[in-house]
C-alpha cells in the first residue's frame, strides 16, 4: 500500500528551515548545557522502566538520572517506550517499539548525552534493534545518529537527501554552539524507505509521507492494530510549537492524523498524548495565523502566543519563527 499525502505548498510562505537548523543563541546553548549537567536525580530509574500491565496501554512514567522522562505503554502487540529530554533542551522524544523479539527506534535525540542515554536504555531491553527511523530532516532528530551507527537507519528519500546534504554543516555549526561534548563528530545518512506497509517481527507498521507540515517532508509511523501513531513534529505535546512550517498546511496535516481515528500519539517533542492534543495543536496554529494577520511586530506576536497558551512549556520555541515572519524584529 502506498500513501503520499501532499499537504499543499505555500509558495512564498514556505519557511526557510534554517529556523530549526539555525544555531541557537549563546544563551540558549548555555541553558542546554546547564540542563544536561544539573538535571534532578532524586527520582531516577536507570534500568528500563517497569512495563504497564500487558495490553492495557496505560502509561507508566519514571525519570532517569540524565533527566529524561520515560513513558512506557504496553499494548497487546507492542510495548512503546518513549524517552523525552527536559524542556530546557527542547523536549525531544525518541520512541522505541518493542515486540517479542526485537525493537524499532524512532529519532536519535539532538544532544549527545541524551542520545547515549537512549542507547543505554534500548540496550537494557535485551533485544536486537531491527532499525531506526528518522522522521524528518531537522538536526534535533538526526544529529545523535553516531550513537546508533551500528543499527540500520531509514528515512524517506527526501529526508535522507537533506541529511546527506547538510549533515556536516549542522555538526560544525552545532559544535560551535554547544561544544564537542554535546554534538557528535559524525552523522549517519539513512537508507531510503518507501511509504507503504511493512511487517517487523509480526508487527504491522504503516509508513506515511506527509508534506508541508512542521517540515517539508515527515514520516508518520502507524501501528494500526493498536491505534498508535509516531508523528514526528506534526504534533507537539504540552510545549510551544516551533513554527518551522506554514501553519495553514500544518493544520491540514493534523486533520489528516485526526482522520485515522488513532487514540495514542507519540510526538517529536513532549510526552505521549491522546487525540485531544491534535485539537490543541490546531488551535495553537490557528492563533498563530490570526496573530500574523493582526500584528506587525515580533513582540506582539510572541506575547500573543504566551498569553493565549500560558500553560505550554518551552516558550523559547516561539523565537525560532521570529526571523522568518518578522525579519526586523
Amino acid at each position: 500500500m502506498y500513501r503520499r499525502h501532499r499537504i499543499g505548498r505555500l509558495g512564498a510562505l514556505t519557511l526557510t528551515l534554517a529556523l530549526v537548523a539555525a544555531a541557537c543563541t549563546s544563551d540558549e546553548a548555555d541553558t542546554a548545557a546547564e540542563a544536561v549537567t544539573d538535571t534532578p536525580t532524586e527520582t531516577t530509574a536507570e534500568a528500563p522502566a517497569d512495563e504497564a500491565a500487558a495490553g492495557d496501554g496505560e502509561p507508566v512514567v519514571s525519570m532517569r538520572e540524565s533527566g529524561m522522562t520515560v513513558t512506557v505503554q504496553a499494548f497487546e502487540t507492542v510495548t512503546v517506550h518513549s524517552l523525552t529530554a527536559p524542556e530546557d533542551v527542547f523536549a525531544n522524544s525518541t520512541h522505541i517499539l518493542e515486540t517479542a523479539n526485537s525493537i524499532v527506534l524512532v529519532d536519535t535525540q539532538f544532544l549527545l548525552p541524551f542520545a547515549a542515554d537512549v542507547r543505554a536504555y534500548a540496550d537494557g531491553l535485551g533485544k536486537p534493534a531491527d532499525r531506526m527511523f528518522i522522521t524528518h530532516e531537522h538536526p534535533d532528530h538526526f544529529l545523535g545518529g553516531e550513537v546508533f551507527a551500528d543499527i540500520p537507519m531509514y528515512a524517506l528519500a527526501d529526508v535522507a537527501a537533506a541529511i546527506e546534504a547538510k549533515g556536516q554543516a549542522e555538526i560544525d555549526e552545532k559544535q560551535a554552539d554547544f561544544g564537542a561534548e554535546m554534538i557528535p563528530d559524525t552523522f549517519v545518512v539513512p537508507e531510503i524507505v518507501e511509504p507503504g506497509t511493512i511487517t517487523i517481527d509480526g508487527l504491522e507498521l504503516e509508513l506515511i509521507e506527509v508534506l508541508d507540515a512542521e517540515a517539508p517532508v515527515q514520516l508518520v509511523i502507524r501501528v494500526p492494530a493498536e491505534g498508535v501513531s509516531v508523528t514526528g513534529d506534526i504534533i507537539y505535546s504540552g510545549v510551544h510549537l516551533i513554527l518551522a512550517g506554514p501553519p495553514a498546511t500544518w493544520i491540514e496535516a493534523l486533520e489528516l492524523l485526526d482522520g485515522y481515528g488513532d487514540e495514542r500519539f507519540l510526538p517529536g517533542h513532549g510526552l505521549p498524548v491522546g487525540g485531544d492534543e491534535i485539537d490543541a495543536n490546531i488551535a495553537y496554529l490557528s492563533t498563530a495565523l490570526e496573530l500574523l494577520d493582526s500584528v506587525d511586530n515580533a513582540d506582539d506576536f510572541r506575547n500573543g502566543l504566551l498569553e493565549a497558551y500560558p500553560d505550554r512549556g518551552m516558550a523559547a520555541a516561539i523565537d525560532f519563527a521570529i526571523p522568518a515572519y518578522f525579519p526586523e524584529g
